[in-house]
């Protein structure tokens, strides 16, 4: 009885695990792109500077692995957002073609 008893509570964790790993990066990418438009259409620089910070983390990430084009996507959609942030375009031009490329690469 014992043993059936830990032996479920282990099934439950190794599942539940398992769950979490599956769901959240689906979840992570969709808020991610979500994110990257609205700092596109909008004039908010705290949240886009730490989009900055998070682009710089994966970019680095995909150098490790050696994914160079999905690196070199991000590299684009980082110049964007400074592009964005500092020197003022106009809205909702940038994210046209970095966006897909991004997608397409990653």
């Amino acid at each position: 009885m014992i043993i059936r008893k830990n032996l479920l509570i282990l099934i439950f964790c190794v599942s539940n695990c398992f769950v979490d790993l599956i769901s959240t990066e689906p979840y992570y990418n969709s808020y991610f792109l979500k994110e990257l438009n609205k700092c596109f259409e909008s004039d908010n620089g705290d949240k886009c500077k730490e989009m900055i910070l998070l682009t710089e983390r994966m970019q680095l990430r995909e150098y490790y692995k050696g994914n160079l084009k999905c690196q070199t996507s991000i590299l684009g959609l980082q110049t964007e957002l400074i592009r964005n942030i500092y020197f003022g375009r106009e809205k909702g031009n940038e994210s046209g073609k970095t966006i897909p490329a991004l997608i397409k690469n990653c």
